[in-house]
């Protein structure tokens, strides 16, 4: 399964905005500097209270669809 490691810093307002459903999706940059896509609802696995701080993890699927998100590193990641 292919995946990509991301870094990703959203206040808890703008993970807000995701649930609420004015976001339907996430760009951020891989850690080699690639754009990547994320729909908001993998938010939903790694939101806190002070919203999303870290590295992830995203694995995709064979076709590219989104799979699953695990923290790799939480909190005060370089941003």
């Amino acid at each position: 399964m292919p995946s990509v490691d991301i870094v990703l810093h959203l206040s808890a307002e703008q993970c807000r905005a995701h649930y609420a459903g004015s976001a339907d999706s996430i760009r951020t940059r891989t850690l080699d500097g690639r754009s990547v896509l994320l729909p908001s609802r993998a938010l939903s696995r790694i939101i806190q209270s002070d919203g999303v701080h870290g590295v992830f993890r995203v694995s995709f699927d064979s076709s590219g669809r989104f799979v699953s998100i695990e923290a790799l590193s939480w909190g005060q990641v370089e941003r």
